[in-house]
């Protein structure tokens, strides 16, 4: 009997040993990286799962989430103008062995307590603003400094990826314990009577072009109005022309004789009027000539019956 209780009792003690030297294990909260430096030296860094600190081991907590940080600048560019940018970093802290040190160093740490375990809270946001800041605003300036304002908008692709390769570049230079994930030009702006002045601007060129198309439609239709008033030109030559032609066809073929002929006519037609009982005759109708005109007259008078008579019997 007082064996087993020997023996429960060395089990009892040894087990209390364990704990004692093993602490209470804890899970790891979302979002952060625990780090645990014991007496020794000895550096352990838990990313997930379950970690243990006790007695004189010393427990850091660090802020490893993905997280932005924002900052609006007034960026004097080469023509004397001054932008309002705002550039935002995004990122994270990047913990391993080699880098625990440069955290420590660079953030103050602030003493924080999870489940019931004490230890030091190593935040982001602390090393952003001690370490980040400056570098990361001072690169968006000198980037974007050497820039007139009519070209900074059309280059925001080039001047953002310029901006965040020289951000990477340096804080890998300063082995800053960080890992970017974007460095963002989220901002533009001009100020606000530069603004008013490049509306103003705009609508003129605006206006300048809507009176250069129509100045040009203007023309186009002066150029077809001409054109066709030469067409029509052109026409009228050709009637003339025609007209000309033939008057002088008609005057060729009206002989002394003709002209005799149908002067009568006009005289008789004058004639017939109620109050006309008399013919006048020129004088150059008399004398020899009248005789072989009127010979001509009744001569066609009777070509004209004639040919009535055959138009008669060929419809019958």
């Amino acid at each position: 009997m007082k064996r087993n209780i020997g023996i429960s009792v060395a089990m009892v003690v040894g087990l209390f040993a364990v704990l004692f030297a093993t602490g209470c294990g804890k899970v790891v909260p979302p979002g952060t990286t625990v780090i645990i430096l014991s007496p020794s030296g000895e550096t352990q860094i838990i990313h997930q799962g379950v970690y243990r600190g006790w007695g004189r081991d010393k427990v850091y907590f660090v802020d490893t989430k993905l997280k932005s940080y924002a900052k609006d600048l007034k960026i004097l560019c080469a023509d004397d103008i001054n932008m309002d940018v705002a550039v935002k970093w995004v990122g994270s802290f990047a913990v391993d062995k080699d880098t625990i040190g440069v955290i420590k160093a660079k953030v103050p740490a602030t003493r924080s307590k999870r489940d019931d375990v004490s230890g030091m809270e190593l935040s982001l946001d602390q090393f952003y603003k001690i370490a980040m800041d400056d570098i990361v605003s001072s690169i968006t300036r000198s980037t974007i400094s050497v820039y007139k304002t009519d070209n900074i908008r059309e280059q925001r692709e080039k001047i953002r990826n310029t901006v965040k390769s020289k951000v990477i570049a340096r804080l890998k230079e300063l082995k800053y314990p960080v890992q970017t994930a974007d460095v963002l030009i989220t901002n533009l702006d001009y100020p606000p009577e530069i603004t008013t002045m490049r509306k103003k601007i705009k609508n003129a060129e605006l206006k300048d072009l809507e009176n250069a198309a129509i100045a040009k439609a203007e023309v186009a239709k002066a150029r077809r109005d001409a054109e066709l008033a030469v067409e029509k030109g052109k026409a009228k030559l050709v009637q003339a022309e025609a007209d000309a032609a033939a008057n002088k066809v008609r005057t060729a073929s009206l002989t002394p004789e003709i002209i005799m002929i149908k002067q009568i006519e006009m005289y008789e037609k004058l004639a017939t009027g109620p109050n006309n009982t008399a013919i006048l005759i020129p004088f150059s109708a008399l004398g020899s000539g009248i005789e072989k005109t009127m010979l001509i007259r009744n001569s066609v008078n009777r070509l004209g019956e004639k040919k009535n008579q055959n138009q008669r019997k060929d419809r019958r």
